[in-house]
């Protein structure tokens, strides 16, 4: 079958934070793969129609994903964890149908608890080297994590179900409560995913959300932000959206006395979790819905505020509310554009750029990848 393969190793990442162009080295598109074998009962062999390059994915090109993460695959790995597909559904008296399906692609303990599956290392399916991924024409999963798409609801939407599963989740983490003001830091997919899940768990809370450009700003607003604004102007407008007063440091940058009463770092950046701990207030919550890598971040505010720091990974129950809220919202619009697999690199090349415009979410289209 047709697929990229990652093939990790120490040079590659060091090599890939000065040249990205280098990191995607550690791709090779391969037409010979083998199909990967069911690992175990209950499992079932799943074909890609979609599947999203995610933050995470091209942290993985780029170098910038944490080194502990990667003690946490196994490889070769296909990457590929938004995944909307198919699979063959039949009791054998009649000929199989097609059902499509969104891969819930978490390998948690439930997915292992069969003494008689045989699984290697991953946190995820499109990170381990067993069960395949979404950027190929065939992966593995469990059958009770193969969650059926309604005749409704177009692939493109359904691509989203699992970056809105884990908004909802760094939601559900930061807990906000009504009549608080809330800021997210980044319109990529996430932030503005982020900002409905806000909108669908916290109708209450005011939303500032903010981007850099002008299409993100747009789609901020359309997602159900309050106030958007671009990352120079955060504490200007947090202090008038909270009557905090703004302070600017001749040595530091601008800090809030007051602020913001949570935010929601979408981003994961060194310049994102700053600005987050100087504009939340004391005691407020500072939740990292993004991946963070390895960052350099002034942390005195946050010890001396004693702000709450929370990290929001993958989702728990909320994956089934993620596909119901799809039916709703109607995310497919925040895809860009679709690639075959045999242009990855025009693909990974692109992915970055594309947020820009707020059409957020480049995808491989496998519906003809032959």
């Amino acid at each position: 079958m047709l697929a990229l393969e990652y093939s990790p190793s120490v040079p590659r990442h060091v090599a890939a934070r000065f040249s990205p162009k280098v990191g995607m080295s550690a791709l090779r598109l391969r037409s010979d793969l083998d199909p990967p074998r069911l690992p175990g009962p209950d499992w079932q062999l799943v074909r890609p129609r979609l599947s999203g390059i995610c933050g995470s994915d091209q942290a993985l090109v780029n170098g910038s994903a944490s080194p502990y993460l990667a003690s946490l695959t196994s490889s070769p790995f296909v990457p590929g964890h938004e995944v909307v597909g198919e699979v063959r559904v039949g009791d054998g008296s009649h000929p199989p149908r097609v059902r499509r399906v969104v891969v819930e692609p978490a390998l948690e303990a439930a997915a292992r608890a069969d003494e008689r599956t045989h699984l290697s290392a991953g946190l995820q399916i499109g990170y381990c080297r067993d069960t395949g991924g979404g950027w190929s024409e065939g992966l593995v999963a469990p059958t009770a994590q193969l969650h059926t798409v309604p005749d409704g609801l177009s692939d493109e939407d359904a691509v989203l179900v699992e970056p809105l599963a884990c908004s909802l989740h760094g939601v559900r983490v930061a807990a906000p409560e009504a009549g608080q003001t809330i800021a997210v830091i980044g319109a990529g997919t996430m932030g503005l995913l982020t900002i409905a899940a806000l909108r669908e768990l916290a109708p209450d809370v005011t939303v500032l959300a903010v981007a850099k450009y002008d299409g993100q700003l747009s789609e901020a607003m359309r997602m159900g932000a309050d106030h958007v604004c671009t990352p120079d102007k955060l504490h200007l407008e947090a202090a008038r959206l909270t009557g905090a007063r703004r302070l600017v440091g001749r040595i530091s940058g601008e800090l809030l006395l007051g602020g913001l009463d949570g935010v929601l770092d979408c981003v994961g950046s060194s310049a994102s979790l700053q600005a987050a701990v100087s504009a939340a207030r004391p005691r407020g919550v500072v939740t990292l819905v993004g991946m963070p890598g390895h960052v350099s971040v002034d942390l005195a505010l946050a010890w001396q505020r004693e702000l709450q720091l929370r990290g929001a990974y993958g989702y728990g129950e909320e994956f089934g509310s993620a596909l119901k809220l799809a039916g709703r919202l109607r995310p497919g619009r925040l895809v860009d554009k679709a690639f075959h697999l045999r242009d990855f690199k025009a693909a990974l090349e692109h992915a970055p750029r594309a947020a820009r415009s707020g059409r957020v979410k480049t995808v491989f289209d496998l519906r003809n990848a032959a």
